[in-house]
């Protein structure tokens, strides 16, 4: 079963659409969002992988031109019960030909929406993304690090005095053991990227993780100059910095003009 397909169920997943809901905005992108304000405030903006509407909100205070896509049904559905009045779509980031080109000013693919595809499609994402954001217009994603030093590790037993809690730890557990046993034999590692059987949603995922300097080249190929980097923290990172206490890092870019 190609990797896309089993990140897709885990995201359409009850338990994993109100986990969302009740996540707020990261340190680093509310800098970002501050910073690049005059790129974003009255402009059209495409919220790619919108989830239950997290960044919704601070992003339709700065611009009524908002429109929200996700490729899970779900995710999409809860964001209309809690913003009647805003567009979304239920929508794949490979294949968003129901928009012309040079669309939007401002596209943002935020919580490593990026990395819960296979590389080829992700190429195809960011062909996509190229094709109908404006000539300078900024787009702006997250991307998990393959330096971050608890990329690749194994599932932990974590134990609490209450036994109602300890119980509903041991679930966890377990179900993560299983997922990890399930999954660790889909894992790829290449010179540019590599696919992690990581933590997230108790080992139920494989994610792609690169490194800054191979995913600054990546944006360059692919028609991005990579104008900031962030990690966790809203610390701005420079491409030989040390990163490995970052999980993902944060890319702000601007479409390269076609002479």
């Amino acid at each position: 079963m190609p990797y896309g397909v089993i990140n897709k169920r885990c995201y359409e997943k009850k338990r994993t659409v109100l986990e969302y809901a009740l996540t707020a905005l990261q340190i680093a992108e509310v800098m970002i969002l501050i910073k690049y304000r005059e790129h974003i405030a009255n402009k059209h903006i495409l919220d790619i992988g919108c989830g239950a509407g997290r960044t919704t909100l601070p992003l339709t205070r700065l611009s009524k031109h908002y429109i929200g896509i996700d490729f899970s049904l779900d995710m999409i559905k809860l964001c209309k019960e809690k913003f009647t009045d805003v567009t979304f779509i239920h929508l794949d980031a490979r294949n968003m030909e129901i928009f012309e080109d040079e669309t939007f000013d401002f596209i943002l693919f935020s919580y490593n929406g990026l990395d819960s595809i296979s590389h080829n499609d992700r190429l195809k994402s960011l062909k996509e993304i190229h094709r109908i954001l404006k000539k300078n217009g900024i787009f702006v994603f997250s991307s998990h690090n393959r330096n971050y030093h608890l990329a690749n590790s194994f599932p932990k037993m974590a134990f609490a005095p209450n036994p109602c809690i300890q119980t509903k730890l041991f679930a966890k557990y377990l179900r993560s053991i299983l997922n990890f046993l399930k999954y660790k034999g889909l894992e790829q590692f290449n010179d540019e990227y590599a696919i992690i059987n990581d933590k997230a949603h108790d080992y139920a995922l494989l994610t792609y993780y690169i490194d800054k300097n191979c995913q600054i080249l990546q944006n360059k190929n692919m028609g991005f100059e990579t104008i900031e980097i962030y990690d966790t923290s809203g610390k701005i990172l420079n491409p030989g910095d040390e990163d490995n206490h970052s999980a993902w890092i944060y890319y702000v870019t601007k479409k390269i003009n076609e002479d």
